[in-house]
């Protein structure tokens, strides 16, 4: 007799199965991890956000693409003489108001805002006319060319102010380094004049950038020049008000005659607003800061 076990067999030999031990069936899927899950998500949520920051990308260096242009370029005489004259205008007028170097340094900055306008313009292949400089406002680039889209007009339109807060800021730095009174008030009448231009109305910079992102800015705009203009009547402001109503005038026409003009696809949309909303929050912030540091100074 065999002392080894003995397998118990069924009739037929086959041995006997014993029975299953408790345990999820080997056919149950295997759970996943509460971890797994997470990092699965967040690995697609990082993929996403890539992807959008790689189209964000690209539109930074659509923007700035081709940007290495002499912005003078087709300039005469004339334009040289127009540009010169009013120039040293607005330098006179404003100088018997205020002292010559502000005022100077404050030119400085609304000529570098205009160049910057002037770069992104012939950036897009088109013309020039004449730089105006304008006492006590500021100035202003023509164009011989219209811009071909909303989104190069706004580009067109962003350009000025960035480069003028990039010059109110060297004028910063300067205070910084030699502590002098006078650089930061240029700085701050340069962030504030830039501040102002960003406005979403109509013949401003504000209002040809805002156009990009929704005409329904142009609303904000329009209501608070006009309740400007209840509160504090002057024919000034009347006539910008009447200039506002015709450029919003022309746009109306033009989105008849040419529809195309306005169509921006959502990521220039969303380009030009980040643009904008962050200029506006910079310069705001700027003002404030400096404005608050030109009050202690002067304590």
């Amino acid at each position: 007799m065999d002392s080894g076990a003995v397998t118990p067999h069924n009739p037929i030999g086959t041995p006997i199965d014993h029975p299953a031990l408790p345990g999820p069936s080997p056919t149950d899927p295997p759970k996943r991890h509460p971890f797994a899950k997470f990092f699965s998500g967040a690995a697609i949520t990082v993929a996403f956000v890539l992807l959008k920051l790689k189209a964000l990308v690209l539109l930074v260096f659509d923007f700035f693409r081709g940007y290495a242009v002499n912005p003078f370029e087709g300039f005469g005489l004339t334009q040289f003489a127009v540009a010169g004259g009013s120039m040293a205008l607005s330098i006179w007028a404003m100088a018997r108001k205020y002292p010559l170097p502000l005022v100077v340094g404050f030119v400085v900055i609304i000529l570098i805002h205009e160049i910057g306008h002037a770069v992104a313009i012939r950036a897009k292949g088109l013309q020039a006319g004449l730089m105006v400089f304008i006492p006590f406002i500021g100035g202003a680039v023509t164009l011989k060319d219209q811009p071909r889209s909303a989104y190069d007009d706004a580009q067109i339109g962003l350009a000025g102010p960035i480069a003028g807060t990039f010059a109110s800021l060297v004028a910063l730095q300067l205070y910084k380094w030699t502590d002098q009174p006078t650089y930061l008030s240029i700085a701050i009448a340069g962030f504030v004049v830039n501040l102002i231009n960003l406005l979403p109305i109509g013949m401003l910079d504000g209002g040809r950038i805002s156009a990009a992102v929704t005409k329904w800015m142009w609303v904000f705009g329009g209501g608070a020049l006009i309740y400007k203009v209840v509160k504090q009547p002057n024919p000034l402001m009347l006539l910008i008000v009447l200039l506002v109503a015709f450029q919003v005038y022309l746009s109306i026409l033009r989105e008849k005659d040419d529809k195309s003009f306005y169509d921006v696809t959502i990521s220039q949309r969303v380009f030009i607003a980040i643009a904008y909303f962050g200029l506006v929050i910079f310069l705001g912030h700027q003002t404030y800061m400096n404005v608050n540091r030109w009050v202690a100074l002067m304590k």
